[in-house]
């Protein structure tokens, strides 16, 4: 085939490399073939069901289930493509329609594809004050083909080899780690294969050690020139001591039990941990391995029980892009004819350490600034408005519940209030730089340069001023960055 030439002058639309000229990706009977090279040299023909046997190891499992939970566990949301009462329509219809259904159990099972590749559901539509998704199931992997045109084929008892073309709208099709467009997908299987492959030889070599060295070895021994009746004889005796094959050899005939002079249990042990840090590593990004003591234990048990943010959002991602371009938009397509289709997504938000931003806000209210009733109720629930007289009679709102927000004695207290005119001249100092540094870095040398004449423990607090500061500016820049004027959520 000769060179493909543009001469229109406009956009080429037309796929070139297309999976029909793939010659690294040949079809076979007109089928897309999966480009997984674990299922081709280890598969045996097995298909993805190879990879339903490594989740059968704890530790996969394990690691699998909560990656999913990671995922499921966060909350869903439905937004209209725009402001348009027919498009929010369409995302309240959308809504409705998803929670008739177990929306998360439908996401778990379509997770599959993390290890498989690709996952397939099946939509069963019901007639329910319009038409409704009554129930997704989820499906076997194996009864799937793919043809020349991505199209989804089930393999039935009269069509095993290329199956039969679905209708549109039926079946939904999650995969992930595709290579070039490959419908199947290439999951963790096809890197966990290794690991889990060792791991069980790992342990098969060591109960056969245990089975061997557990009890001890019956041995006979009988003179030389012992008849063979008599050899028979103590072969027999040695049976009746074990079940296990006793050995015989001519020195006088005595039975003694040989013992293991010594075990490798524990090189056994430490290869087997080894493979399940790796299969940690590689489903939740961190093998948290128990290295070091004390700390460092405690810090890789909490980092075990975690996954990466990251890969929940990539988790999550993947898998909204999925469901928006298959039951989102056929829903929609069905109850609100000529809307634009909502999208589904999950908030994916790391939670806050709440110790970091009261120990901020402490500093902040020491200096003499004090929040607003809308920071107290959005940063802390809960908590009620209370009034702290100053040294003028006058009030400060503050949050209380049982006690004030920041405890502390009363004497300081009053020194954090006397200090007060004297930390907002600073405090204003301090406003002013940060509105014209124009990095962290360029923040801490102005802070340095103002205030360099300050003891250690005062330039400490400056400079912890001057960060928290910062902070605060850089939260309120993102969350009103769509409007002219911002609420005031710190005031001085």
């Amino acid at each position: 085939m000769g060179k493909i030439v543009d001469t229109s002058g406009k956009p080429l639309t037309d796929e070139i490399a297309s999976i029909k000229r793939d010659p690294l990706q040949p079809l076979f009977s007109g089928l897309i073939q999966p480009n997984d090279d674990t299922l081709a040299t280890r598969g045996q023909g097995k298909g993805v069901k190879l990879y339903e046997e490594i989740e059968r190891d704890p530790h996969v499992f394990a690691c699998l289930h909560k990656r999913k939970m990671a995922v499921i566990s966060r909350p869903w949301e439905v937004k209209p493509a725009s402001d348009s009462a027919l498009d929010m329509r369409a995302a309240q219809v959308v809504r409705e329609k998803l929670e008739i259904i177990n929306f998360d159990v439908a996401c778990y099972a379509l997770l599959d594809a993390i290890n498989k590749g690709y996952s397939v559901g099946e939509i069963m539509w019901a007639a329910m004050n319009g038409i409704a998704v009554n129930e997704i199931r989820p499906r076997d992997q194996r009864r799937f083909k793919f043809g020349e045109e991505y199209e989804l084929r089930l393999l039935t008892p009269q069509n095993m080899m290329t199956g039969e073309e679905m209708p549109d709208k039926k079946f939904i099709v999650h995969s992930v780690g595709a290579k070039d467009g490959n419908p199947y997908g290439l999951g963790l299987g096809s890197k966990l294969f290794w690991p889990v492959w060792f791991k069980r030889q790992g342990i098969t070599f060591w109960l056969t050690r245990l089975d061997k060295f557990g009890s001890p070895t019956a041995v006979g021994k009988y003179p030389s020139g012992t008849l063979k009746p008599d050899q028979e004889t103590l072969l027999n005796a040695l049976a009746a001591i074990s079940q296990d094959a006793g050995i015989a050899i001519p020195d006088g005939m005595v039975i003694e039990l040989l013992e293991a002079a010594g075990s490798g249990e524990a090189g056994y042990e430490r290869m087997i941990r080894y493979m399940d840090e790796q299969i940690s590593y590689c489903i939740l990004g961190d093998s948290s391995g128990d290295k070091g003591s004390g700390g460092a234990l405690a810090s890789a048990a909490i980092t075990r029980n975690e996954v990466r943010l990251e890969l929940v959002q990539f988790d999550s991602d993947m898998l909204s892009a999925t469901l928006n371009t298959t039951v989102v938009k056929w829903i929609t397509d069905y109850n609100v004819p000529g809307a634009k289709p909502p999208t589904v997504w999950r908030k994916i938000v790391e939670p806050e350490d709440i110790k970091i931003r009261a120990e901020r806000d402490q500093i902040l209210f020491n200096m003499g600034m004090k929040p607003s009733a809308n920071y107290i109720a959005e940063n802390y629930p809960g908590w009620e408005v209370a009034k702290l007289p100053n040294k003028n009679g006058a009030s400060a709102e503050f949050a209380e519940a049982a006690k004030p927000i920041f405890s502390g004695d009363a004497l300081a207290a009053q020194l954090a209030i006397e200090a007060a005119p004297h930390w907002n001249s600073v405090l204003e100092r301090i406003r002013v730089i940060g509105n014209n540094a124009k990095s962290l870095t360029s923040l801490k040398d102005d802070l340095i340069a103002n205030f360099g004449d300050l003891s250690s423990d005062d330039l400490v607090k400056v400079m912890a001023a001057g960060f928290a500061v910062a902070d605060l500016q850089g939260i309120a820049d993102v969350k009103y960055e769509n409007l002219n004027t911002r609420p005031s959520d710190v005031q001085a």
